[in-house]
């Protein structure tokens, strides 16, 4: 019996590529789709469909027994913060393993291989490595967990990289960012992205589920296409503004101003002063009549001391400006994070001959047929 007249179990459904798997699936006249749905309020997307919501955690394996039922293919599609990624992965193969699962695909990420992997990591072949990073660590966690079921479950491995689509946070967030002035290219957007039209990779787990080859093996998804990051962000910024100005900022930049930030004690007292000294607090503090009349008290001695000394104990208790804010040296400018830093300076192109060559893989939508179906969504949903 093929996969395609058997249930199927989705987890990760209510999340951005879970929801149009499930869509696909239904398209696809999959008779039973059984979808985990761990928050319902976020199932508004899939709860549309005729398809089974079932709740359940992958962190509660009597409740994923449930929620499976008799699916005998599993999407697994779900993630987690932290140590839940490859502990969520686990239970879900255990529970798969006992209920006698035919195929299991696992979504991985190239992230196995740090936020920016050196040269040499285009196939997959490369060995996977430990960075530091939280996600990326326990995505390869993840990953090895299922690399160690492989003699007993069916499954394959996919990895794409920056995944876009509709739904996706790709296309807000570089929209919503360019609105507000916090968009800028890094290195004039000469790193490479890898990016991959959420249909493409719906067409590889299709692919992952009718091939027998595909058993135990892992596979890079993407688009296939030469991209760099300012050709990416920049068909997103135009749908804001014809020519949109993209200031750059170097990734040496980024580096020093990241190294010359106070530590954890000093950025912890830092904002600590903020909050004590800022607005919103003082507003609720005097809520209560006697620490009201305490900041009286202490608002009329202070009316007797010179501007000097004023001056002089606002700057000893922060740095606090007459708007109760702390200034910063960097204020007016835009900086991005190390990890955003590392994601956008990558400079290899992961290869999808694997893909091709063993799935029958072949992207049918292109990087600008990609952007105009997001754009549509896009005006949709009012971001544009």
């Amino acid at each position: 019996m093929s996969w395609e007249e058997q249930s199927v179990f989705v987890t990760g459904a209510t999340g951005f590529i879970g929801g149009r798997v499930c869509e696909r699936l239904v398209q696809a006249r999959i008779p039973r789709i059984r979808a985990l749905v761990h928050n319902p309020r976020r199932a508004a997307r899939i709860s549309r469909l005729p398809i089974e919501l079932c709740p359940g955690d992958l962190l509660d394996k009597g409740s994923l027994r449930e929620a499976m039922g008799d699916a005998k293919t599993v999407i697994h599609l779900g993630t987690g913060a932290g140590k839940a990624i490859p502990r969520g992965t686990r239970n879900l193969l255990q529970v798969a393993d006992a209920a006698g699962v035919g195929r299991f695909v696992h979504m991985s990420s190239v992230a196995v291989f740090g936020l920016r992997p050196p040269a040499g990591h285009e196939s997959e072949d490369a060995p996977m490595r430990r960075t530091g990073n939280s996600y990326c660590d326990n995505k390869l966690r993840a990953e090895q967990m299922v690399v160690r079921f492989r003699n007993r479950l069916p499954a394959v491995i996919l990895r794409p990289a920056i995944v876009y689509g509709p739904f996706s946070g790709w296309g807000p967030g570089i929209v919503q960012g360019y609105r507000e002035g916090k968009l800028v290219l890094i290195d004039e957007g000469r790193g490479i992205c890898n990016s991959t039209y959420v249909d493409n990779l719906v067409d590889a787990i299709f692919l992952s589920l009718a091939n027998e080859q595909a058993v135990g093996e892992a596979f890079h998804v993407t688009d296939g296409e030469a991209l760099t990051w300012a050709r990416f962000i920049r068909a997103f910024a135009e749908l804001v503004e014809s020519e949109p100005h993209l200031p750059s900022v170097s990734s040496a930049e980024i580096l020093r101003y990241h190294r010359n930030q106070p530590g954890i004690w000093r950025s912890s007292l830092r904002e600590t002063r903020r909050l004590l000294f800022g607005t919103e607090f003082k507003e609720l503090i005097r809520r209560v009549p006697l620490c009201d009349r305490g900041y009286q008290r202490l608002w009329e001695l202070a009316q007797h001391l010179s501007p000097e000394t004023k001056q002089k104990i606002k700057q000893r208790l922060g740095g606090v400006s007459e708007a109760g804010v702390v200034k910063s040296a960097n204020e007016s400018r835009y900086m991005p994070d190390l990890d955003v830093c590392n994601n956008l300076t990558g400079t290899v192109t992961f290869s999808i001959d694997k893909a091709r060559r063993i799935l029958g893989y072949q992207p049918r939508i292109s990087f600008e047929r990609g952007v105009e179906l997001t754009a549509k969504w896009l005006r949709f949903a009012n971001y544009i």
